[in-house]
């Protein structure tokens, strides 16, 4: 920690903050890359993804120290990366250069009749000693694979606390004390636990040595269905801003300060808001270790808890649960009676809706207008429980062509229309030229979609082919049509 760059003040980057980053060069010290956001095919001839090479260009000229931050494989779980992942990963990081990678304490994988099933979703570990000894194993793994240094983030839970639980703070320090590692402290992840039910902001700290945190994370959330969502949505609320500042101070090692704010959210929210945001973070910043005094850990002596979940038992019950399955267990069981979890089953559709709609924007446009919402509601909710999350958007897009193909939905334009979108999806990963036979005249009918109008119906056939090109586009992030509620 002590070898490590004081870094400052700076946000996590997406396609579209480019302007943004030009214009307000004295307010960001550093940014933070989000790797997996920019990857979008598999590279079977070198066992690696694919990644997006404009943002890298522009990552890479960027004059700023740039941090990674790991989306697509947390070490709270059993689930180990393949190789194609961190062989991307060590890829992008000699171009990028990150000072540290950072992941999260939580999981998104898990096993079923021998089946690895991606739940698509951030979920919590089960905070038990067999948790620890995992995550420590997996934080091991990824220091030796990246030759880094390396945090873990600390996550949110929408459960309710169960009995017997170790505390959320405790469990977090032991996996840091065990492995030896850094802590990247999230406390708007902290303030959306204690508004939702778990531990209060006040004892997480207790149980945590503020020496390993070398790096927070600040944000914005929005209520949905009386809980408190961590949506990064705007600026902070005056309440996480006093958390932040009181924080600051006894963190004697603290290195980064990050802002994070989702593309979608960024593009509404007014400019001066997201700068006011960075100004109160420099202001705060500079109070950083004034408060610093020696600080033990409150270490929950003489208490005993609940061991008896396995981890691989927690890690199926919950991912099938929040994919439309139930298990039939007592955990099972227990895990239905907590509201929460079906608020992570909200917010798990929700998530996979926006990412198929963006996807997928004129054909599934063209399908709700035709049917209507409730009955394209059915459809998604009928496709979602054939196929499981993917990493890779395009899986997901030839998912439900495959779909729609087989259901034969009798909609005017649809086989062709989805064709064409499909074929666009492809030529932007591999840049190769192709056709799209029509049998109408497509340009009206995609002209009426884009401004969400249900195309005039054309009598007369014509055999039109529409030619597909790549071509370089700006660095600009396009808003799904479903906006996700959380960020994952």
């Amino acid at each position: 920690m002590k070898n490590l760059d004081e870094l400052g003040v700076g946000l996590i980057y997406f396609q579209g903050f480019e302007d943004f980053l030009a214009l307000h060069s004295s307010l960001i010290d550093v940014v933070e890359i989000e790797p997996q956001t920019f990857w979008f095919d598999k590279n079977d001839e070198c066992n690696a993804f694919k990644y997006n090479p404009e943002v890298t260009d522009f990552l890479r000229t960027y004059d700023r120290p740039k941090l990674f931050h790991g989306v697509g494989y947390p070490v709270g779980g059993t689930f180990l990366p393949p190789d194609a992942h961190f062989n991307t990963l060590r890829r992008q990081a000699a171009e990028l250069n990150p000072k540290w990678v950072s992941e999260h304490l939580s999981f998104n994988f898990f096993k079923d009749e021998g089946r690895d099933i991606n739940s698509g979703f951030l979920l919590p570990p089960v905070q038990t000693a067999e948790s620890i000894k995992t995550a420590v194993a997996n934080i091991n793994n990824y220091r030796a694979q990246m030759d880094r240094p390396f945090a873990f983030e600390t996550g949110v839970n929408y459960f309710q606390p169960r009995k017997n639980e170790m505390p959320d703070g405790f469990f977090v320090n032991r996996v840091a004390e065990e492995a030896d590692c850094n802590i990247l402290l999230d406390l708007h992840n902290l303030l959306v636990n204690q508004r939702n039910g778990r531990q209060t902001v006040k004892e997480f700290l207790s149980n945590l040595d503020y020496g390993r945190v070398i790096e927070l994370h600040v944000a914005n959330g929005i209520y949905y269905k009386d809980y408190y969502l961590d949506a990064h949505s705007g600026a902070s609320d005056d309440e996480l801003l006093g958390i932040l500042e009181d924080v600051v101070g006894k963190l004697p090692n603290l290195k980064a300060l990050m802002f994070e704010i989702t593309p979608d959210y960024f593009m509404k929210v007014p400019e001066a808001e997201i700068r006011g945001q960075l100004i109160k973070m420099r202001r705060i910043w500079d109070k950083k270790g004034n408060q610093f005094k020696k600080h033990l850990p409150d270490r929950c002596r003489g208490k005993t808890f609940d061991e008896s979940i396995s981890v691989s038992e927690w890690e199926h019950t919950v991912g099938s649960i929040i994919l439309g399955c139930k298990p039939e267990s007592s955990l099972a069981d227990e895990l239905l009676q907590d509201k929460g979890v079906a608020i992570v089953k909200d917010l798990v559709f929700h998530f996979r809706a926006s990412l198929l709609v963006s996807m997928f924007k004129l054909t599934t446009r063209l399908l709700r207008l035709s049917v209507g919402e409730e009955v394209f509601n059915i459809y998604v909710e009928d496709f979602f429980s054939s196929v499981f999350p993917e990493l890779l958007p395009v899986i997901l897009a030839e998912q439900f062509s495959a779909y729609v193909t087989a259901n034969r939905f009798k909609v005017i334009y649809l086989p062709q229309i989805m064709e064409y979108e499909l074929a666009t999806i492809h030529t932007a990963i591999d840049k190769q030229t192709r056709h799209v036979n029509f049998n109408f005249d497509p340009l009206p009918v995609l002209a009426a979609l884009e401004k969400a109008a249900l195309p005039v119906e054309q009598f007369e056939e014509k055999s039109i082919a529409l030619q597909i090109v790549y071509q370089q586009q700006p660095l600009l992030a396009e808003l799904p049509e479903f906006v996700p509620a959380v960020h994952n």
